[in-house]
């Protein structure tokens, strides 16, 4: 949703700069600057910008070049005097000084012209202003699809990481158990041997026990989503539609099941791998926050 825009061009006989920005937002926000007598026209430009643009919150700003249209500047002397005339009835009024410099005046809205306004026929306007604007919507998306290859080949990287360490901790989960089993059956043994008892516990003990053991520490079914979400994650990365929220989704439910494996996993080797498993995702999350 980050992105940026520019193009130049003449609206009307004006030089005119128009710069299209935008950054994160959950929904389209549009921010439009641009000479008052322009504004009429911020409903045509926002349609034109919402076929491009579904989120983020735009900023446009219509900005008239000045060097270009110096000879455009001039004072409006029947404004002006009729300022000037109401300053000075006021004055009477209040039986206050009657001003003596136009300055003042001169700094009202109106008096003069620096060529930002629109000539009297709309229609001499619309047209150019709405083709501005869709060159700066091209300048706009350009900009956009070179930082969106650059964002999906660090989300691709991160994925390839996520799924080493996905196929690290499937190999690493049948060593918990016969790990398990083992230092079980050690410590039993020392235990009996420490009190010079008989052992008394017999096979089907022990296998109860590891088969306790195995169902709290079971995490076969969130291998099988993670590998399901990271294949999900990768197809929506090869469509041309708005995939921002899903990619934002499937990174929580990522995250999610990572987590539940560092809590269920009784192994430091696993452990590890979920932690570099959640520490990518952390960083695929903060890249998505920026897919449209």
């Amino acid at each position: 949703m980050t992105g940026f825009g520019e193009a130049r061009d003449q609206v009307a006989g004006i030089h005119v700069t128009a710069e299209l920005r935008s950054v994160n937002h959950r929904q389209f926000k549009l921010s439009l600057r641009c000479p008052d007598p322009w504004s009429r026209f911020e409903p045509e430009i926002e349609r034109s910008l919402r076929e491009q643009i579904t989120r983020g919150a735009v900023s446009l700003s219509l900005r008239v070049d000045r060097e270009a249209s110096t000879n455009s500047t001039r004072i409006n002397p029947e404004l002006l005097g009729q300022y000037w005339r109401q300053l000075q009835a006021c004055a009477q009024q209040l039986s206050a000084p009657i001003p003596q410099d136009l300055t003042l005046v001169a700094q009202l809205p109106g008096v003069i012209d620096t060529g930002e306004g629109v000539p009297a026929d709309p229609e001499a306007v619309g047209p150019d202003l709405l083709q501005l604007i869709r060159a700066a919507l091209t300048s706009y998306q350009g900009f956009r699809e070179r930082e969106g290859t650059a964002m999906q080949a660090d989300l691709q990287a991160h994925l390839a990481l996520i799924r080493q360490n996905v196929d690290l901790i499937a190999q690493q989960a049948p060593e918990v158990i016969a790990e398990y089993r083992s230092k079980l059956q050690l410590r039993i043994q020392e235990a009996f041997a420490h009190a010079q008892m008989d052992s008394t516990i017999t096979p089907a003990d022990l296998i109860r026990e590891v088969a306790l053991f195995t169902d709290r520490t079971d995490i076969s079914e969130e291998l099988v989503r993670l590998r399901s979400h990271i294949d999900q994650f990768e197809r929506l990365l090869s469509v041309t539609e708005s995939t921002g929220r899903k990619l934002d989704f499937l990174c929580q439910e990522l995250f999610r099941e990572a987590n539940t494996i560092g809590s269920k996993a009784n192994h430091i080797g696993i452990s590890h791998a979920a932690v570099d498993i959640k520490t990518a995702i952390e960083r695929m999350r903060e890249v998505v926050q920026n897919v449209e």
